[in-house]
């Protein structure tokens, strides 16, 4: 591959983002042509590619001259960074320091740096900045866009502890979250105030596995000059869809699940894409255009007008993960882009893994339901259709329940001998886990029923196993757990 020019001194092994971007694959025409099979090698001057994603996974944030010849991304495990003088510390501290700055790796490091460019480019972003957890990216950017005072539309259909988030610590912080579903426009624009931050949803809601319409609730944010935030962690980095491309402004991933791909590694990430106008709204957003936060006293003008584009993500490094201390370990930021290298076989499998169980359960006799995605009957196929990459299917996690309700569930949880109990997905393993009773208990139980949470509902996360081998698992279970719920019909977990 042809060298890359190097903007703004950045060390020798990391490509510019901008012209990294102009790598990759995006938008030929229409929302279809990502992800297919057909050649976009050619470039206009003969020396430059456009990367497929597959490709882009593994070589994005990289360059092919490094200073010491490693072929992957080097641990820069350091806690802080040297300075060649004392004119240089005070120069570091005096301006938002360039990604080729190092200080202090709580607020950046050239680990991270690598995991943050690749994230960038496989959502369609300008920046990004990684962080301890998912957890830590959507508290973080939350805290960041939010004051006392202000109010946030947030999805209905979230992870629990995301819920938990916006109804008790941004309530604790003085914000409001104003719950409902996402899809439904009308409803979305009745919450809409002056004090409205930002519109929050998932890609794929957890656990009901509804597709956020993402398009509109764009068209809707945009129209008062305030972000859509998405999580887009089902969505696995921008394998099955980029809410980029359908106008999200920043895109937040639990790093932990199909990024990682292992359950090995916490991690998060939080994208910019570009497309938020900041400078149309001062009044809501005065922390890119005052003078009151560290960032803004350290750049010693408006930073959005020093920073442009990169403005929010700065900030959010600089204001926030700073003196959180949520920062991402530089092992663990290595241990992600390793993961990012293998996301697309491992989704391929495991998405033809989860379609074919899907039809094999909808076809038992002890299984009462089955919501999959791939489903056309599933109320949200069409929008999956319209917002998934075209051939990469529809997932891989589908939910289902047993006739014998919960009671037959927690018997076929334990009498699994492949499949995994555990709170995760994503991973390698086939694994399994029961809402109601684990992920969402700290909910009452109306409003896990308004998450889609039932306490008959089963969660379960393909991996990469042979498919024959988790069917067999499956028919042992199932007929294990037949005859001990006939048993113990209204049992709770520890009563079986």
């Amino acid at each position: 591959m042809t060298r890359i020019s190097l903007a703004n001194n950045r060390p020798s092994y990391f490509v510019n983002l901008k012209e990294l971007r102009n790598m990759i694959s995006r938008l030929e025409g229409d929302a279809n042509s990502r992800g297919s099979d057909t050649d976009q090698s050619s470039a206009s001057s003969g020396t430059t590619w456009n990367l497929h994603y597959d490709t882009a996974v593994i070589h994005a944030g990289l360059d092919k001259t490094p200073r010491h010849g490693e072929c992957t991304v080097p641990v820069f495990n350091s806690a802080s960074f040297k300075f060649p003088s004392s004119a240089a510390a005070d120069d570091a501290f005096s301006s938002v320091p360039d990604v080729q700055r190092w200080v202090y790796s709580r607020f950046g490091n050239p680990t991270n740096d690598a995991f943050e460019r690749r994230m960038a480019a496989l959502e369609d972003g300008v920046d990004a900045v990684s962080l301890a957890s998912g957890a830590a990216a959507t508290l973080t950017v939350a805290m960041s866009l939010a004051r006392v005072g202000d109010n946030v539309i947030v999805s209905n259909f979230t992870h629990g502890g995301t819920f938990h988030q916006f109804k008790l610590i941004m309530a604790q912080m003085g914000v409001e979250s104003r719950f409902c579903n996402t899809n439904d426009l009308e409803r979305v624009r009745s919450l809409l105030d002056e004090r409205t931050k930002f519109i929050f949803t998932e890609t794929i809601g957890n656990p009901k596995f509804s597709v956020a319409d993402l398009e509109p609730l764009a068209e809707i944010a945009h129209g008062v000059q305030i972000p859509l935030v998405v999580d887009a962690t089902f969505t696995a980095a921008g394998y099955f869809c980029q809410p980029a491309r359908w106008g999200a402004d920043i895109v937040i991933h639990s790093a932990t699940k199909w990024i990682g791909g292992h359950g090995t590694t916490l991690g998060g990430v939080a994208i910019e894409t570009g497309r938020s106008d900041w400078q149309s709204n001062v009044s809501r957003f005065p922390q890119l255009h005052g003078r009151e936060f560290g960032s803004d006293k350290i750049v010693g003008t408006n930073l959005y007008e020093a920073l442009g584009s990169r403005a929010y993500m700065q900030m959010l490094k600089w204001d926030f993960m700073r003196d959180t201390g949520a920062c991402l370990a530089a092992p663990s930021a290595q241990q992600l882009c390793i993961g990012l290298e293998t996301l697309p076989l491992r989704c391929e499998r495991q998405t033809q893994n989860a379609d074919q169980l899907a039809r094999w359960l909808r076809a038992h006799p002890r299984v009462a339901w089955v919501r999959y995605l791939g489903f056309e009957d599933h109320p949200d196929h069409a929008l999956a259709k319209k917002y998934f990459t075209p051939g990469h299917g529809f997932g891989s996690v589908l939910t289902f329940g047993l006739q014998g309700g919960a009671a037959e569930g927690f018997a076929l949880i334990d009498a699994f001998k492949l499949v995994t109990n555990t709170p995760n997905v994503g991973d390698a393993k086939t694994i399994i886990g029961h809402h109601w009773s684990t992920t969402h208990k700290q909910c009452s139980p109306e409003e896990m029923e308004n998450m889609g949470v039932y306490e008959d509902l089963l969660r379960l996360s393909l991996g990469i196993e042979h498919i024959s081998d988790i069917i067999r698992d499956f028919e042992q279970a199932l007929q294990c757990a037949s005859q001990v719920a006939s048993k113990h019909s209204g049992a709770s977990p520890g009563s079986l």
